[in-house]
């Protein structure tokens, strides 16, 4: 349950009650204020596509920047989002990622500064609080992975924003205050993934023929702040097994050349499986909806096949995310944490069509409810 002081629904957001309070007394007048999203990671740029369009309808004044890291370049311009590529990820090394925060920061603040933000928008931009307190102006972080590294954020954000799983109970278990936090209802693939319309010929397009199984493998991250050598060993034997069965068709999704590293060590050679490893950005929701199944280290794509009905697999053995929890509660997540548990994998998977035909039932008003809290925040803050 949400603590009393929080009001939700569904056009309102959810706000402090001292905000819903000024929010009632006071007339409301949205100029559309300029408004800064930063993309520093490649699942950001479809989570923010379609409310950049919503915004963009309505009359806000938007500016995005975008960093190089991963496929988020690629996903901008198969998207057609007019970012400005700014910076880079400073790699695996600790030291240098500390050391590339004010660098990325100064970065941004000379990218925007011409724009004039008024309100600034991420999800997880660490750079981005920085430069938007250096800037003086209001930021709303996104995040829905409690365990992260969280200290930037909480200390230069304005405002936080998470799922509804991540109880306050659990936010304070983790060591996140609640007092600048509001809560959105479902899962923050639910603002893109309603629009997803499957395309029939997708499967033909990437060479699966016949009656293979397409199996689409993403490995752990290894850069990032939660990486767990477990997951490495967790992904070795996995598609060592995998590629071994002439039935399957893999698609193996690194997203960085160590991760590449790891997948051509683990790759026997000569594989009997179809191999695929894409040099650009597929289509994710496509391939996910055609794979008999999909095992991931990674969080959101976890997510995304989940919620589109295709038998999943969890290999990340960092601490567990609530949001993942409570898809295995509902019975569409499941966690490989040993490799014993390898075993209970089901390599058969589900057909396309049975994902077709599932009835699992999407928040289709996400969009407007995050929306709404912006519109509430930049009333408050500007």
């Amino acid at each position: 349950m949400l603590p009393a002081r929080w009001v939700s629904g569904p056009s309102t957001g959810l706000l402090p009650w001292r905000s819903r309070r000024k929010l009632l007394c006071d007339p409301i007048s949205i100029l559309y204020p300029r408004l800064w999203i930063d993309l520093d990671n490649s699942p950001h740029v479809p989570l923010f596509a379609p409310l950049i369009r919503q915004l963009r309808r309505e009359g806000w004044d938007i500016r995005i920047t975008a960093r190089d890291f991963a496929q988020t370049l690629d996903l901008v311009d198969q998207l057609k989002i007019d970012a400005v590529a700014v910076g880079a990820h400073a790699g695996r090394s600790k030291i240098k990622k500390l050391a590339n925060l004010p660098v990325r920061a100064v970065q941004l603040i000379r990218a925007v500064r011409r724009f004039r933000p008024q309100i600034a928008l991420s999800h997880g931009s660490r750079t981005q609080a920085l430069a938007s307190r250096l800037l003086g102006i209001p930021q709303i972080v996104m995040f829905d992975y409690e365990w992260t590294e969280m200290s930037i954020l909480k200390r230069f954000a304005t405002h936080l924003v998470c799922p509804e799983a991540l109880t306050p109970e659990r936010l304070t278990a983790s060591g996140i205050g609640v007092e600048k936090v509001s809560w959105y209802h479902g899962f923050k693939e639910e603002m893109y993934l309603p629009e997803f319309v499957p395309d029939p010929s997708f499967r033909a397009s990437i060479g699966v023929g016949g009656e293979r199984r397409l199996i689409t493998i993403r490995p752990p991250g290894l850069i990032g702040n939660y990486h767990d050598p477990r997951s490495e060993e967790l992904c070795r034997s996995i598609l060592a097994r995998a590629a071994a069965d002439p039935a399957n068709y893999l698609v193996i999704l690194p997203k960085t050349r160590l991760e590449r590293q790891l997948v051509d060590s683990a790759l026997p050679a000569g594989p009997a499986a179809g191999v695929l490893i894409p040099e650009r950005a597929l289509p994710g929701l496509q391939l996910l909806h055609y794979s008999n199944l999909a095992i991931s280290g990674g969080g959101t794509m976890n997510r995304e096949s989940a919620l589109l009905g295709v038998p999943t697999y969890s290999i990340f053995t960092g601490r567990r995310a609530a949001i993942d929890e409570e898809l295995a509660r509902r019975g569409l997540l499941r966690f490989i944490g040993r490799p014993e548990e390898i075993e209970g994998i089901d390599w058969r998977g589900e057909s396309p069509e049975f994902h077709a035909s599932s009835s699992l039932q999407r928040n289709t008003t996400l969009v407007v409810e995050i929306r709404d809290m912006i519109a509430k925040f930049a009333a408050l803050h500007t």
